[in-house]
C-alpha cells in the first residue's frame, strides 16, 4: 500500500473527482470527511493540514482513502517545543474520521497507522470526535503497540454547563411525514407540530422565507444577531471570531448548494433562523445552528423551523436528521436516538526524544526569533537547537544560534555556527559580517579585517563594514587606513553618527580634535555607550565610555555609566562562570 502526502490546496482541488468517488462508495462517510466540507474548512485553518491518501500500488493512479490530519506546535513554559497530531477537521467538526473504499479496510488502516508512527514526528495524537458507530477507528488504534504508546479517555466539559457534548442525537427518518408524526412524537409534540405548521402554510401573518443569492447575507445577520442575543456574553472574548467561522461556513455551504437555511418571519419581522448542512450523496440533514427572538414564543420559532426542516427532508428522501453534538433536551422531543462520541488521546511513552516535524519548523523558527528578541536566551537556544536537529543546514537557525552564542560569550561555538553557514552559503553577507564582529570582539583583528573585505566585495555600500574595518584597524594603530574606512561610510550615508564618531576618535587619538569639538563627541561617545549596553555588547560600551572620558575628563554621566557597566560586566561574568 502507498502512502502519499497531500499538503497544499492546489493538489486537494484536483483529486475532488476521485475524493468524491471515495465518499460515495463508503457506507460510513460523513458530512465533515465530505471535499465540499473540507475545502471551506482547510482555507481557513491555521495549523499545517495534510492528508493521507492511500492506493494499492505505485502503477493506481487513484487513491482508495484519505485521512485529514493536522500537526500543531506547541511550546512548554520553560522553553523547548513538541508537537501534536489532531483530526484536521478539529476543532469545528463534530465528527472525524477517515474514509475509504469498502473492501480495502484490512490493508488501508495498518498502512495508515505504520506511516503516521514511522513517518510523522509527534508527541500526542488527539484522535477526537470519532462516532463509536465508527468501525474503523478502533482498528486503528489497536495498531499503535502498548508497549511504546498509551491511551486515556478524554473528555471536555464546558463550565456552568450540563450539556453532554460526547452525545450526538439524530432521528432515522421514515418515508413518510405522517408517520414520523404518528411513530415518533408524543401526541402533545405531535398535535403542537401540527396546528403550528397549519399555521404557518395557512397564514398571511407569519411565512417561512428560504435562502437564496439575493438574501443569503440578511439571512446570516438575523441569525447571527439572534445567536449574539443569547451565547454573546457567554462566549465573551471569541464571541466574534465564531461568528466570523459561521458567516464563512455558511456561505461556503450556499456557494456548493448544501444549505438548507429558513427564517420564520411574522410580517416582516424576524423570530427565527435555523441553518442546516445538506448532504445530498449521504442522504443526511445535519443542524448547525440556530437562533431566535428571545421575545417571542407563540408559536415557538424553533419548533416550527425544526420541524419543517424535517418534513423537508422526508419529502426529499433524506434518511437521518442529525442534531450533531450535544444532548440538549429540546432536541428529545424530535424522537431523537443517541450516538455516542469518543475522544482518545495516544502518547507516546517516552516522548521527551521526539524531534519536530519539518512541517512546523517555520512557526517553531518564527517562534524562536521572538523569544531571542525578548532577550529570553534559553528558550531562543532551546528553539534553534531543535530545529537544527531536524534540518542541520537550517540557514536562519544556524545564523541565529550563532548570534546568541556571541551574546553569551561563547565564542567558539558562535564562530563554528557562522563557518557551518558559509559552507553552505558563502556569500551570506550578514554571517561573514557577524564572523568579522565576532574576530574583532576576540581581538583576531587581522582576520576581523579580512572578513570585513570580504563582505565589502560582495557589497561594495556596506556602510557598517566600511566602519567596523575602520575600529578595527584602529585598534591596529593604523590610524589614516581608519580614517579612510569611515570617511568611506561617511560618503555612503552621511548621518552614520558611529562612523561619525570613530572618526572623531582616530583624529583625537591623533591630537587633531579641537577642544570644542571634543565636548561634543564626548556626548556622542557616551551615547553610542549606551546603545551597546543595552545591547548586550559590554566591551563596546565601555571603550566608547573610556572615550568620552578622554575627550571630557569632567563628564560625570560617563563615569557613572562606566562605573555601571564594568559592574554589570562582573555580575554577568559571575552568571556564567556559575552556570
Amino acid at each position: 500500500m502507498q502512502i502519499d502526502v497531500i499538503d497544499d490546496f492546489e493538489t486537494f482541488k484536483k483529486i475532488r473527482e476521485n475524493w468524491d468517488s471515495v465518499y460515495a462508495a463508503d457506507p460510513q462517510a460523513q458530512f465533515f470527511l465530505s471535499w465540499v466540507w473540507l475545502s471551506g474548512w482547510l482555507l481557513r485553518v491555521r495549523e499545517q493540514w495534510f492528508i493521507l491518501a492511500a492506493k494499492p500500488d505505485t502503477h493506481d493512479s487513484s487513491y482508495i482513502a484519505f485521512f485529514p490530519l493536522k500537526i500543531v506546535l506547541e511550546q512548554q513554559d520553560g522553553g523547548g517545543f513538541y508537537t501534536e497530531l489532531y483530526m484536521a477537521g478539529n476543532s469545528v467538526a463534530d465528527y472525524t474520521g477517515m474514509i475509504c473504499q469498502p473492501g480495502y479496510e484490512e490493508e488501508v488502516i495498518p498502512a495508515f497507522a505504520a506511516y503516521i508512527q514511522q513517518q510523522l514526528e509527534w508527541s500526542s495524537f488527539n484522535v477526537q470526535n470519532i462516532l463509536e458507530t465508527d468501525t474503523r477507528m478502533y482498528p486503528f488504534l489497536r495498531s499503535f503497540p502498548g508497549e511504546s504508546f498509551e491511551f486515556t479517555q478524554h473528555r471536555i466539559q464546558n463550565k456552568g454547563d450540563d450539556t453532554d457534548n460526547y452525545i450526538a442525537p439524530y432521528i432515522s427518518l421514515t418515508d413518510d411525514w405522517e408517520q414520523y408524526l404518528q411513530n415518533y412524537l408524543s401526541a402533545n409534540t405531535r398535535q403542537k407540530i401540527r396546528r403550528f405548521l397549519r399555521k404557518i402554510d395557512n397564514s398571511s401573518e407569519f411565512s417561512i422565507a428560504h435562502v437564496n443569492a439575493d438574501n443569503l447575507e440578511s439571512h446570516i445577520d438575523i441569525l447571527l444577531k439572534f445567536w449574539k442575543s443569547t451565547w454573546g456574553e457567554k462566549k465573551g472574548n471569541t464571541c466574534d471570531i465564531i461568528m466570523s467561522v459561521i458567516r464563512a461556513n455558511l456561505r461556503h455551504a450556499f456557494e456548493h448548494n448544501c444549505l438548507y437555511f429558513p427564517v420564520l418571519w411574522q410580517g416582516d419581522r424576524p423570530l427565527g433562523a435555523i441553518a442546516n448542512f445538506v448532504d445530498a450523496q449521504q442522504k443526511t440533514m445535519l443542524f448547525l445552528i440556530a437562533g431566535r427572538d428571545q421575545t417571542f414564543n407563540n408559536p415557538p420559532p424553533g419548533l416550527i423551523l425544526h420541524a419543517d426542516a424535517i418534513r423537508y427532508a422526508i419529502q426529499n428522501g433524506f434518511k437521518v436528521y442529525d442534531f450533531l453534538r450535544g444532548n440538549e433536551e429540546y432536541k428529545y422531543s424530535f424522537g431523537v436516538k443517541e450516538r455516542r462520541i469518543q475522544h482518545i488521546i495516544v502518547k507516546y511513552k517516552n516522548c521527551q526524544k521526539k524531534k519536530l516535524d519539518i512541517r512546523v519548523l517555520p512557526l517553531a523558527f518564527q517562534l524562536t526569533v521572538q523569544a531571542h528578541r525578548a532577550n529570553q536566551l534559553t528558550k531562543a537556544e532551546q528553539g534553534y537547537r531543535q530545529i537544527l536537529e531536524v534540518e542541520s543546514n537550517h540557514l536562519e537557525a544556524l545564523y541565529g544560534l550563532g548570534v546568541l552564542m556571541r551574546q553569551k560569550g561563547e565564542y567558539q561555538i558562535a564562530e563554528n555556527l557562522f563557518k557551518n553557514l558559509l559552507q553552505v552559503q558563502p556569500n551570506s553577507l550578514k554571517a561573514l559580517f557577524s564572523l568579522g564582529n565576532l574576530y574583532q570582539t576576540q581581538g583576531q583583528l587581522s582576520e576581523a579585517i579580512e572578513t570585513y573585505n570580504q563582505v565589502i566585495a560582495l557589497q561594495p555600500d556596506a556602510i557598517a563594514a566600511y566602519n567596523n574595518k575602520g575600529y578595527a584597524l584602529q585598534q591596529l594603530g593604523q590610524w589614516e587606513e581608519a580614517i579612510a574606512c569611515y570617511q568611506k561610510a561617511l560618503e555612503l550615508e552621511p548621518d552614520c553618527i558611529e562612523a561619525e564618531v570613530n572618526k572623531a576618535n582616530a583624529l583625537h587619538a591623533q591630537k587633531k580634535l579641537s577642544p570644542d569639538k571634543q565636548a561634543h563627541y564626548a556626548v556622542l561617545n557616551n551615547d553610542l555607550g549606551n546603545k551597546c549596553k543595552h545591547l548586550g555588547d559590554f566591551k563596546t560600551a565601555i571603550a566608547y565610555y573610556q572615550q568620552s572620558i578622554s575627550m571630557n575628563p569632567d563628564l560625570a554621566e560617563a563615569k557613572y555609566n562606566l562605573d555601571l557597566v564594568l559592574q554589570e560586566q562582573k555580575t554577568s561574568d559571575l552568571l556564567t562562570v556559575s552556570n
